[in-house]
């Protein structure tokens, strides 16, 4: 009887220490998750690389919350070419050049940041931590990178903007809501908050993509998403309020230019996460779209994307097709369940795999790299996307490869 006691135990024990985490795909870079407890935080010294976190993170959360940040649209093909379409890029490195002085600084609408990535917009960080959006801001005041919260956050605009560090800046993400009342007033919160800029999503027409990962957990549905996107309606919001306004969510090269065209200080590329229009385009393939269409975009109007990066070398293959700042998202609300913590871990992995892939690709100045596709070959995207390589250099730089001194 005693036997069978202590073996119930035991049994009892191990149940509450399985760890049963499914990488769905993502590399195994070695991550032994044996000693994990379900529903607790494993150990941060276990987290050194971006997907770590998402598998911590799915073994703290319950499914909703962690289905909440990992869902997307339909059969998530958009989602998973985000995050796989990187294996068809080759990044080449120059080995005869001085890479001791290295230079990260990027300017972004004229502020600048010590990093050329930056804390994309997402809501409800509280789903991970008590701490909820503050832990983002203080952990990127630190190391002056910018973070641009979402308006549907767990705190208030003026919580999130009280919790800056001293000179910190930052901008804020909103939507088009149909109640322009609504839209003034928190456009108006914004300013006296202390926020720099506004990331306008314009991909939320009336409605939000199909997301049957989350769509399981839904007990209501419905949006208060504008349906009147039209360039009357934007120019009409643009006057609401003097902070510049940057569209969020293009994906298409025609509406990259059109931005440009309009007078936009800039444009951010985005497939909101693949959680919208499942097999829209990556932002690799909308850049290179504008290399092929409309090049004289890059030098009219900043470029910032996002969309499944989770490396340096992604930062670094986006910025060589010509972009200004990359957006990471998921892998920070991810992050979040250690807290301020995690996220200072996750900006250090960055910018230590930054250093490290700078460096070894001969060029650390990250100027020298914007633009410069002499870094990046995108053959393989150019065939499977267009069906034949692009027949001209895409690099839109000052900068090239010095010539070799014998």
């Amino acid at each position: 009887m005693r036997s069978s006691t202590i073996m119930a135990a035991l049994g009892a024990a191990l149940s509450v220490r399985a760890a049963d985490i499914d990488f769905e795909g993502l590399p195994d870079t070695g991550l032994d998750t044996s000693a994990w407890t379900a529903g607790e935080n494993p150990p941060i010294d276990d987290m050194v690389d971006a997907n770590d976190f998402q598998f911590a993170a799915k073994n703290k959360l319950n499914g909703r919350r962690y289905a909440y940040y990992r869902t997307a649209a339909l059969d998530e093909i958009t989602y998973e070419r985000n995050m796989h379409d990187w294996e068809k890029l080759r990044m080449n490195g120059f080995a005869f050049n001085d890479v001791s002085n290295l230079y990260k600084n990027t300017s972004i609408l004229g502020y600048e940041f010590a990093s050329p990535f930056f804390i994309a917009p997402a809501a409800k960080a509280g789903y991970t931590d008590d701490g909820a959006e503050t832990n983002l801001v203080k952990a990127a005041g630190d190391e002056n990178i910018l973070y641009v919260p979402s308006i549907s956050a767990s705190l208030s605009i003026e919580e999130i903007g009280a919790a800056k560090r001293d000179g910190q800046i930052m901008f804020h993400q909103q939507y088009i809501w149909s109640d322009k009342d609504r839209l003034r007033e928190e456009l108006k919160r914004m300013e006296d908050s202390g926020f720099h800029a506004v990331f306008l999503t314009v991909d939320n027409t009336g409605v939000e993509g199909v997301r049957p990962r989350y769509d399981r957990y839904r007990t209501s549905g419905g949006t208060s998403h504008a349906d009147d996107n039209t360039i009357s309606a934007i120019n009409e919001l643009r006057q609401m309020t003097s902070l510049p306004i940057v569209p969020k969510g293009v994906k298409t090269a025609h509406d990259v230019k059109l931005c440009a065209e309009l007078g936009f200080p800039a444009v951010y590329i985005s497939n909101h996460g693949g959680r919208q229009v499942d097999l829209g385009p990556t932002a690799i393939e909308i850049l290179l779209d504008l290399h092929r269409d409309y090049p004289e975009v890059f030098g009219q109007i900043e470029i910032y994307a996002d969309g499944g990066v989770r490396h340096a070398s992604h930062i670094l293959a986006l910025i060589s097709l010509g972009v200004t700042a990359v957006g990471v998202g998921r892998p920070f609300y991810f992050a979040n369940i250690y807290g301020q913590d995690g996220i200072a871990k996750l900006i250090d992995i960055f910018n230590t795999e930054l250093d490290t892939t700078m460096k070894l690709m001969g060029e650390a100045d990250i100027r020298g790299m914007r633009g410069n596709a002499t870094f990046t070959n995108t053959k393989k995207v150019e065939l499977d996307y267009f069906g034949a390589p692009l027949p001209n250099d895409i690099s839109t730089s000052v900068y090239s490869i010095p010539e070799p001194l014998y």
